[in-house]
């Protein structure tokens, strides 16, 4: 076995790591190589993928345009490739090749804590720009010959000529200095011809930027494989050598060589590559774990492949427009097809698919005045998906003609000949966009029969298709620019859905998305800075797509009041034209060019603005407090801002957040306080006594703001009794007209359903006190309204009656203005009379949809024991109104025709499942109508799918098995069940979860919601001793071959329940994100583990509830800790900090031997991209400190040893020598003249002399007692050999002995050093000494 040892390594490199995360937090702009000699004007690619090896062999031509005559070499970006050849101009250069992957080994004894080497190997590559890796050094006979500027080939240059490379001409604002310096143009009297550059290439083994899916033994899905480009600098030099960039840009060609059909897949399989290296220069092709040394699957074979299928042609889809189709010339079971890119884009727009793709027109569903209106210049609209899902792809898509043709008019022309759909398996995200082609996974796709997946389907496909624009044809000049290209692109989504799907759905989402910035947006960095960090996380990345289009528009809200137009919307189309006409160089975008455009375009200075919501973080709160001035007769109202003292500095660390925040603080990303002030415009809406809306548009300058409203009507408020008598004349049908003259005249509102006695007995109904409708009477305006025109991301608190809130519930015809209101009645305390209100909300089918679902929701507040269960009785009265049978309270057959009705449906249960008593315990009645709703439920007459209504159903009765806290935020001393009835409802509900559970896995629901749902269920009901589960159940579902979204589900269930303190589940979790075939799954577990690590640093795996030695399972009990409380609560405070939880999670897990070594594995896997891999290597970084030194193993002899066990039976085993050997004597140290010692009889010479003979010219043998000889005893093993050829000493020198008075005989005698002098000493010196 052998021996190790630790020995200190890598000292020149031990703080590499958190050095280059400092400086890149500081310095985000770092500075530039020199600029480059040449630019690429054009690219022809090849490639042959070969499905059976899952390899790719291909070529690529690179028209170079040199800019510099001293041009000496080529630098490229190539990756993962072996170059088998090149040249330059038809002449071999001398190649230098780093391939980064090979770099990504390290010493086979590292460990987790040498993750920062790993790091630093991968930062070059993560880097923008990226380092070339492939140098080629032009050969001496290519010479850079000038052409004549006069000439044919000077007057018309290839593209990208005037502009070599170019990423910025100008410094940006707010660069803290670090500025990029402008590129040097080209002189244009000095034109040099083109160089042709060659390079053949195979990759063996693909990481990154391609992906394989069908084609291992056993898969039995349709093998097809396409393109995964990001916009990260260096993903398309994945696939081909080429100058990688966002930046950089140019036209294409491109042949694509595939099987004829899936049958001939199987021809292909004996064909793999061999590479031949060019033997003209250095070049690395070797590279372990990604060329060479890694396994390639097995051969598919026909059993795999149906006959029925093996006659499938295969497609390929690419970003470019189809020229032609050839057969191989050498290879006939294969075709090439071939493509071109008039339009320069960038390397990482350019993407592929092949497989046996299905063809639609989607063009199909242009309207015929819209396409008569387009004539040439409509713009074909394609699809393609695997056999099969063609009726899917089409109701999943069938919009999209509408979509490209609103964008086309609003904002510009498309350049692309046509827009292309492809549906793939497996793909990590929902969408890749490319040029003219947009790849996107299977998962949405959803039929016709669905209604769930609409709005966030629709939202994804039109957000792809908007980045053709804003994304493509326009991309961002720096990394920090990020949000306006994502902002505008979801901006104009958000204006083609508005068209869509109608003025109130769009604007209550905005709302909500407003709502959601305010629970996010607590020490987070601005969208600005949150491009310092390349490349960009996915949690900043998210908030940018959340933030950036709420903030335009805000933008746009101000600017249309500035200049009465649509400013914006002139703004984006004139930065479209720029960058189709050659204005915006390279279609690049800066923030500073974004609000040099608004600014010219308003005519207006917007600094204020930009610095406040694109380089500033936080949002404003405003608390306002209003009066009516009845001597003055103005409105008197102060505003102020109060962000600065009730919004904390930093957010609470919670599971889902805890990583990204360990990001920032390991990086020392510091975000400083929210703005004190926000400045701007606010719109006021008094609605007064004659009903009509008078608006004040007023200036926010200060944190305190007091204004003075002149108010404007004479008429006093409508009595809310009159009010009250009209609504029940209204339904009674009575004629009211003749009071028209009266100057009372009752406006129209919302909400006057069950007005009439019966309704309001039958209903269990309340209205205002006689206090109220005094109070009423004596306001002088019916509300008022802040922020009318949203033009702010804010928290609005008005100090305003609640019966006006219920006046602007009712008459403002603004769904944010309802949802406003009903927000404030839900928070209010409950009662009788909100819980009419709400009701009254709910059964009014002229409010929006999801204000009626809000309704709903807020009712459950109002079912307590206190008010007798007012809101229960509601929820079920309303739900046997809509949906049950006259009189009964079984639900009729479900009819989803009107979708509004089935939001609602939806919304009812759930709300029934929130209902809680003292204890926080749902009522027996509220769990048996919830039980009987999903046990009578039929979908037999209806036309639409009920899967997600099962499942809402499922999880709203498993709701109710479980505890929550009660109203004074503890949980209940014992949960106990009421009598037999409720233990037998509770037992029927979890049968009836299992019955639907089992039916799913026999007749499968759209994507197994179902069977999602029901693990969720049974996750949440194991973490409360409901229901027991053993984690054989969750691991069934993570097998392979399980339709991907359950298998992640199974994962997500698996880490809540505590896998991450199981070693075994901890290594399997880990080999699966280092080795799993499929990308998404890859990314969903790793998802899950950083959120088991944030629930583990901030303690949410600890179940609060814990069972008694003696319970049986389903009863519950709270047991308080008989510890100190005083540290239990100190602990519980520190993880809510970042610190403290960052402290807690190394203090739990952090030194666990086997989390430690599978995350290694994982880390080393060659089957992971470089993404993937830098995302593993910030978990190694938050929880294992680094050391630079490393195992050493040093191999030991091993023995063959034998024991006797006994009745002839003998035992063999080789054993090692584990005991250290001690080290050999030193030499020994230079010869000393003193002191010495004369020997009287001389020993036998060496040459012969006889014995005892003295002449004048012997040499006198002189012994030495030297200084080692102490110690030699000590340091020589028991068992030393003597050595051959060499006599062993007979005596032992008196020092020795002199120093160890009883020596042992386990050591040696000490050997004797004699020394011969060459000249016998004179005078007897040697004697008297």
């Amino acid at each position: 076995m052998p021996a190790a040892t630790e020995v200190p390594i890598f000292a020149q490199s031990s703080q590499h790591y958190s050095q280059s995360s400092q400086h890149s937090q500081s310095q985000p702009q770092a500075q530039a190589p020199p600029p480059p000699q040449f630019c690429t004007g054009h690219q022809k690619v090849g490639l042959d993928i070969n499905f059976a090896n899952k390899s790719l062999k291909g070529w690529t031509e690179i028209t170079i345009n040199p800019t510099e005559a001293t041009l000496k070499q080529l630098r490229l970006n190539c990756r993962q490739c072996k170059i088998t050849k090149c040249l330059v101009n038809g002449k071999s250069p001398s190649l230098t090749y780093k391939e980064p992957y090979s770099s990504f080994k390290i010493h086979d004894t590292a460990t987790v804590h040498q993750h920062h080497q790993l790091m630093k190997k991968l930062d070059p590559a993560l880097s923008d720009p990226p380092e070339h890796e492939l140098v080629i050094h032009l050969p001496p006979k290519v010479k850079i010959e000038s052409v004549d500027p006069l000439s044919a080939s000077a007057q018309n240059p290839p593209v990208g000529r005037s502009n070599p490379g170019t990423k910025r001409e100008s410094p940006d604002i707010a660069s803290n200095g670090a500025m990029t310096p402008a590129l040097p143009r080209s002189d244009t009297s000095f034109i040099f011809s083109s160089l042709k550059v060659r390079i053949e290439y195979v990759i063996e083994h693909v990481r990154d930027g391609f992906t394989f899916v069908g084609c291992d033994a056993g898969d039995l899905r349709y093998p097809h494989a396409y393109t995964t480009h990001t916009p990260l600098p260096g993903s398309a030099c994945c696939l081909f050598p080429t100058l990688d960039g966002i930046h950089e840009r140019w036209t294409w060609e491109i042949e694509v060589t595939v099987p004829k059909t899936i049958g001939d897949i199987e021809k292909t399989s004996s064909q793999s590559p061999s590479p031949q290296v060019n033997g003209n220069g250095p070049v690395t092709n070797g590279i372990n774990g990604v060329n060479g040394t890694h396994e390639s699957p097995d051969e598919m074979s026909t059993e795999d492949v149906a006959d029925e299928d093996g006659d499938l042609d295969m497609t390929v889809v690419c970003s470019g427009n189809y020229k032609d189709e050839e057969t191989h010339p050498t290879e006939p079971w294969k075709k090439t097809l071939k493509f071109e890119q008039l339009q320069a884009v960038a390397p990482q727009h350019i993407s592929i698919a092949a497989g046996p793709f299905e063809r639609v027109n989607l063009s199909e569903y242009r309207d015929v005045e819209t396409e008569e209106a387009m004539g040439s210049m409509s713009v074909d609209v394609l699809g393609y998906c695997l056999p099969g899902r063609e009726p899917d792809l089409r109701n999943t898509c069938m919009f999209i003609p509408k979509a490209l043709d609103y964008i086309f008019k609003e904002f510009g022309q498309y350049v692309f000949q046509a827009f292309k759909v492809c549906f793939v398996d497996d793909l990590a995200m929902d969408t890749t966009e490319s040029a003219s082609l947009v790849i996107c996974s299977n998962r949405l796709l959803f039929p016709e029969h669905v209604i769930d997946p609409i709005w966030p389907v629709t939202r994804k496909l039109t957000y792809a298709l908007a980045t053709q624009w804003s994304g493509v044809q326009v991309v961002p000049k720096d990394w920090q620019d990020t949000w306006v290209i994502i902002g505008i692109a979801y901006w104009m989504t958000g204006c083609f859905l508005k068209t869509l799907m109608g003025n109130n759905e769009y604007r209550f989402r905005l709302k909500r998305d407003a709502e959601k910035i305010c629970e996010l947006d607590i020490g987070r960095p601005s969208l600005y800075a949150a491009g310092f960090a390349v490349p960009i996380d996915q949690g900043c990345l998210d908030f940018i797509k959340l933030k950036a289009p709420v903030v335009l528009t805000i933008l746009e809200k101000r600017l249309w009041k500035v200049s009465s137009s649509m400013v914006l919307h002139r703004v984006v189309r004139k930065t479209f034209l720029g960058a189709v006409a050659g204005e915006l160089k390279n279609g690049l975008m800066s923030t500073k060019h974004f609000i040099r455009v608004c600014e010219k375009s308003s005519h207006t200075k917007l600094d204020p603005f930009f610095q406040q919501w694109v380089y500033g973080s936080g949002y404003p709160r405003f608390e306002v407090s209003q009066r009516f001035n009845k001597k003055r007769m103005i409105v008197e109202m102060g505003i102020r801002q109060v962000q600065a003292t009730e919004t904390p500095t930093h957010h609470k660390v919670t599971a889902e957040s805890f990583f990204n925040d360990a990001q920032e603080h390991v990086r020392h990303i510091a975000v400083g306080p929210p703005l004190p002030l926000f400045t701007g415009p606010m719109t006021i809406r008094i609605h007064e006594a004659d009903g009509t809306p008078y608006e004040h548009v007023v200036d926010i300058k200060d944190t305190y703001t007091k204004l003075d409203i002149p108010y404007n009507t004479k008429y006093k408020r409508l009595k809310r009794s009159r009010r009250q008598k009209e609504r029940a004349a209204a339904g009674a049908g009575v004629d009211i007209s003749i009071d028209a003259q009266n100057d009372d005249v009752l406006l129209y509102c919302l909400g006057d359903v069950l007005q009439s006695e019966e309704e309001v007995d039958d209903w269990r109904l309340e209205d205002w006190s006689k206090e109220d409708e005094d109070k009423m009477a004596q306001e002088s305006f019916e509300w008022i309204r802040m922020d009318a025109d949203f033009e702010w991301i804010c928290t609005l608190k008005v100090g305003q009656p609640d019966y006006m809130f219920l006046s602007q519930l009712q008459q403002d015809r603004d769904v944010i203005a309802q949802y406003e209101a009903l927000q404030h009645l839900a928070s209010i305390k409950e009662s009788a009379l909100i819980s009419s209100i709400l009701v009254r909300t709910l059964m009014d089918r002229r409010y929006y949809h999801g204000i009626r679902t809000e309704a709903a929701l807020a009712l459950s507040k109002c079912a307590t024991a206190d008010l007798a269960w007012v809101g229960q009785f509601h929820l079920m009265k309303a739900f046997q109104e809509f949906f049950c049978f006259p009189g009964s309270a079984i639900p009729r057959s479900n009819d989803f025709t009107d979708f509004t009705s089935y939001y609602v449906q939806k919304a009812i249960p759930t709300s029934m499942s929130r209902i809680r008593n003292l204890s926080g315990a749902c009522p027996t009645s509220a769990q048996k109508w919830l039980l009987d709703v999903l046990r009578y439920n039929d979908n037999s007459n209806n036309n639409f799918d009920d899967c997600h209504y099962v499942a809402n159903l499922m999880k709203a009765l498993a709701n109710t098995l479980t505890l929550t806290k009660n109203a004074g935020g503890e949980f209940g001393h014992h949960y106990e069940f009421e009598d037999d009835e409720a233990a037998a409802t509770q037992e029927a509900a979890i049968r009836e979860i299992l019955r639907y559970q089992r039916m799913d896995q026999w007749q499968p629901t759209y994507q197994n919601i179902v069977s999602e749902v029901s693990l969720e269920i049974r996750r949440d009901l194991t973490l409360l001793r409901v229901k027991d589960a053993k984690m054989e159940l969750f691991m069934s579902y993570t097998r392979e071959g399980t339709l991907e979204t359950l298998r992640a589900k199974a994962f997500d269930c698996m880490i809540d329940l505590g896998a991450l303190r199981t070693p075994v589940l901890v290594e399997y979790i880990c080999k699966v994100i280092g080795t799993d075939p499929s990308a998404y799954i890859r990314k969903r577990v790793y998802s899950a583990l950083v959120k088991g690590l944030g629930m583990i640093a901030t303690g949410d795996d600890k179940s609060k509830v814990k069972d008694e030695p003696d319970m049986e399972l389903g009863e519950m009990m709270i047991i308080e800790d008989g510890g100190d409380s005083s540290s239990s609560r100190k602990d519980e405070l520190a993880r809510e900090t970042i610190s403290g939880a960052i402290a807690s999670l190394k203090k739990e897990i952090g030194e666990g031997k086997v989390l430690k070594e599978s995350l290694w594995k994982a880390c080393t896997s060659q089957d992971i991209g470089l993404l993937e891999l830098r995302d593993l290597i910030d978990i190694c970084r938050l929880l294992y400190s680094t050391k630079d030194s490393l195992i050493v193993v040093m191999k030991r002899p091993r023995h063959l040893r034998c024991e006797h066990i006994g009745k002839a039976v003998l035992r063999f085993k080789w054993s090692y020598d584990l005991a250290a050997k001690p080290l050999p004597p030193p030499p020994p140290p230079p010869v000393q003249l003193k002191p010495l010692k004369l020997i009287t009889t001389p020993k036998p010479r060496v040459n012969g002399t006889p014995i005892g003979r003295k002449t004048k010219d012997s040499r006198p043998n002189i012994e030495r007692t030297p200084s080692i000889s102490k110690s030699a005893p000590k340091s020589t093993p028991k068992s030393t050999p003597k050595p051959s050829g060499a006599p062993r000493p007979s005596a032992t020198p008196k020092a020795s002995s002199s120093n160890n008075s009883t020596p042992r005989q386990s050591h040696p005698k000490a050997p004797k050093i004699v020394l011969k002098l060459k000249n016998p000493l004179a005078n007897g010196t040697s004697r008297s000494s």
